[in-house]
């Protein structure tokens, strides 16, 4: 009787071990999530979702050098919660001007936001969280009729955005976490009137159309969790720009037509992080992009401060 009774034992024991393990793994991943404190990389967007109600803020302060010219600016995120699944908001744009005919401070395209979140990873249920987003591009930014030497801040065309956005966590043999996303993203700008001088290159007395290539962007970002206050982040963001075909008529009349060759560029950007709380930190770091196919090589330092309220 005792050996049946020991053989049932082990039997029962030997089941449960896989669920003890996987038990064990799921409450050391939930204390791992609960020590570590994120503001986010530098360029890949969060695949979360704020609770109903909240409001999330992260402006960002940079300076884009590219060809020694100096293009500082700020940009940023705010967020708010209309479902704890379905977060909106805007992406606005400014930039300074630092060249003797640009010293003001001019208004680029803004961005209203949003993201519907279909998954949620959780330390028992590890998918990863995915979200889907559909965007707007606004026209703000100045982009014709633009004075002799003045700088151009805009497309002038509105240009709807769809995407996805992944998030995943890991739990390293140290016990701390490296948390990944991507972001894939396509936008569809529309044909938009352009006259005079404007920044796709046309004279004073120009007056036609443009119609601006698509823009694809794939980031590839990754966090390690140092410790709870302090967090290593990288990103590699590739960006890919279609044909733009300008059209129209010169002051004489004449025929105008312009079609721009395709571009793209790979940059990189690493940063480093600190949490001072649960609902507040701040990121350094610098975008990196080297010469790419039509495009300038720049150098972007950058600084944000996120806040969730």
């Amino acid at each position: 009787m005792k050996l049946v009774s020991a053989v049932v034992a082990a039997a029962f024991l030997s089941l449960m071990a896989p669920k003890v393990a996987a038990q064990t793994y799921a409450e050391r991943l939930g204390a791992a999530m609960k020590d570590a404190r994120w503001t986010g990389p530098l360029l890949a967007s969060n695949a979360e979702t704020l609770p109903h109600g909240h409001v999330y803020t992260e402006p960002y302060f940079f300076d884009g050098i590219s060809g020694g010219d100096h293009h500082p600016g700020t940009s940023g995120f705010y967020q708010y919660g209309l479902l704890d699944n379905w977060t909106v908001g805007v992406q606005p744009f400014f930039s300074l001007g630092t060249q003797k005919y640009n010293r003001d401070v001019a208004i680029g395209d803004f961005k209203l936001l949003s993201q519907v979140r279909i998954s949620h990873f959780t330390a028992s249920h590890r998918v990863p969280s995915i979200a889907l987003v559909t965007n707007l591009i606004l026209p703000t930014g100045k982009y014709k009729d633009l004075g002799v030497l003045k700088d151009g801040h805009g497309s002038g065309s509105f240009a709807p955005e769809l995407g996805i956005n992944v998030q995943q966590y890991f739990l390293l043999k140290n016990g701390r976490l490296l948390r990944g996303r991507i972001n894939i993203l396509h936008d569809f700008p529309l044909r938009t009137d352009v006259s005079g001088r404007s920044v796709y290159g046309t004279g004073a007395n120009f007056h036609g159309h443009a119609s601006p290539g698509a823009k694809t962007t794939v980031i590839v970002g990754a966090e390690y969790s140092m410790s709870r206050e302090w967090v290593l982040a990288f990103d590699v963001e590739r960006d890919e720009w279609g044909k733009t075909e300008v059209t129209g008529r010169d002051g004489a009349g004449a025929v105008v037509k312009h079609i721009s060759p395709r571009s793209w560029n790979t940059g990189f950007a690493p940063a480093v992080e600190y949490n001072w709380s649960d609902r507040a930190g701040a990121i350094l770091g610098v975008w990196i992009v080297p010469k790419g196919h039509n495009t300038q090589s720049s150098v972007t330092p950058a600084i944000a401060i996120q806040r969730f309220w």
